[in-house]
């Protein structure tokens, strides 16, 4: 493995995370506003900007660097280093050259990976799953992201969407339509997107702690639910019972020893993993022993550690 100082890239729903990178540690680091249904063009130019601010202030330059790396949260060939698909964020970056985009920006070679692929490579590499060969990854953030890794190798497929559609795996065949045109998908469920409207349909919304909160989102309900609010605490169990389902159905189709949790939902980890740990383990068919479920100690860094790893790795595109 080389030792490379990585630029890293983390192109998420709501937030644009960047970072100097380098042997699993954040030499420096920053964060910009997505607003992704926007497009990704117009931000390009900014994320540059700030990067080229970072190696300012690390005193660094691209000269230094070893390469740039780019998660992007849709279907990614990280092969050609392109996005062939996403799903209502970044419209505009289907097909970009971004290759050609990081050699003008800063002279360096590229790699690119689906967010949620990258996330669980950053964990195996250097955190909570460090030396795992069989785990699967569901990171919380605007949507639900997965990933898996399978005897050593992360899991692709022959069109690259293999193992990151978790997503968009059905929790509720009645249930609501997504948007990426399936129904009753765990993102239509029990996303953070898909809550806000879910909620205010609900009987004893308008009676609920929840009715005058103007940003709602997880971390509201969960904490209405932990006060004992009795609206919240249905809402809570009515997100559980979903997000427990998402995480068998990657049990049962990846067969892991490690279930990782991840993303923003993590920072009230002590409130939520033990009870959908108990869900799982409840409902998940695993003859061969308990499933371990352990959640990130740092979800804002594991995307871009996991850039890094791709970058630092002479294997970088072994997979199945």
């Amino acid at each position: 493995m080389l030792t490379v100082i990585a630029i890293v890239l983390d192109f998420g729903g709501t937030n644009i995370k960047l970072g100097i990178a380098r042997e699993g540690r954040m030499l420096a680091g920053s964060r910009l506003a997505a607003y992704s249904g926007s497009g990704l063009l117009p931000r390009l130019n900014a994320a540059r900007e700030a990067v080229l601010d970072l190696l300012a202030r690390t005193s660094l330059t691209t000269a230094d660097c070893g390469g740039v790396a780019i998660a992007l949260p849709g279907i990614v060939d990280p092969v050609r280093r392109t996005l062939l698909s996403i799903n209502e964020k970044y419209a505009d970056a289907t097909g970009f050259a971004f290759e050609q985009w990081a050699r003008e920006s800063f002279g360096l070679r590229l790699e690119m990976e689906n967010d949620a692929r990258a996330a669980l490579l950053g964990e195996t590499a250097y955190g909570i799953a460090r030396g795992e060969t069989n785990a699967v990854l569901m990171t919380f953030g605007t949507g639900i992201g997965t990933a898996a890794l399978m005897n050593g190798r992360i899991v692709r497929g022959r069109h690259y969407q293999a193992g990151i559609l978790g997503g968009h795996m059905a929790t509720d065949a009645y249930g609501e339509i997504c948007t990426c045109g399936n129904v009753g998908c765990l993102e239509a469920q029990a996303s953070h997107w898909s809550l806000p409207a879910w909620l205010v349909k609900q009987d004893g919304y308008r009676d609920s702690a929840l009715a005058g909160v103007s940003d709602i989102g997880y971390r509201s309900v969960v904490e209405a639910s932990a006060a004992n609010d009795p609206f919240a605490v249905r809402a809570m169990r009515h997100l559980l019972v979903h997000w427990s389902a998402g995480i068998v159905n990657l049990i049962h189709a990846y067969d892991p020893d490690l279930v990782v949790l991840s993303g923003g939902l993590m920072k009230s980890r002590e409130l939520v993993v033990p009870e959908l740990s108990r869900l799982v383990r409840e409902r998940a068919w695993t003859p061969w022993g308990d499933i371990r479920i352990a959640a990130s100690r740092d979800p804002d860094s594991s995307v871009l550690l996991g850039l890094s790893h791709l970058l630092e790795r002479s294997d970088g595109h072994d997979a199945i």
